[in-house]
């Protein structure tokens, strides 16, 4: 495990909300979590959740057009999982976003900055940050239960 990511989930595990306990939290991100298995959820249409559908503005500003969403979410585990994803993903696809966090809340812009434009790779970047949001309500619905 690399050192930052150790960090980040000191950093969780400071603010562990008590609703997934930390052993829970690592076992899911490492993938060793039963989180989804045949014992617990039959199909996705048994999951008890209503993910609004994806809520993407498009801005016009002095820098040019711009994507823009705001996330909202219910604990600090759920958020702390969208941004390190949100980065992850980020890295992967060598194209990255403006993140704004307030408190339970994410502002996201997304840009292709040489061109001030939105691009076939920013709409493919927004439906991938709505892919990881839809994982954190997920995950907040299976623990709730």
């Amino acid at each position: 495990m690399s050192l930052v990511l150790h960090k980040m989930i000191s950093l969780l595990n400071e603010h562990a909300d008590p609703i997934m306990d930390s052993q829970t939290y690592n076992d899911l991100i490492h993938g060793r979590s039963n989180i989804g298995s045949q014992s617990e959820v039959q199909s996705f249409e048994d999951v008890p959740i209503d993910v609004a559908k994806a809520k993407w503005e498009y801005l016009q500003t002095t820098d040019g057009q711009t994507l823009f969403r705001k996330f909202q979410f219910i604990n600090f585990q759920t958020l702390f999982f969208f941004i390190a994803e949100s980065l992850k993903l980020q890295e992967r696809v060598n194209h990255h976003c403006v993140m704004l966090i307030d408190e339970l809340e994410v502002q996201v812009k997304i840009q292709t900055k040489s061109l001030k434009e939105v691009t076939e790779l920013d709409l493919e970047l927004s439906e991938k940050l709505n892919d990881i949001y839809e994982d954190t309500q997920y995950f907040h619905s299976v623990n709730s239960r």
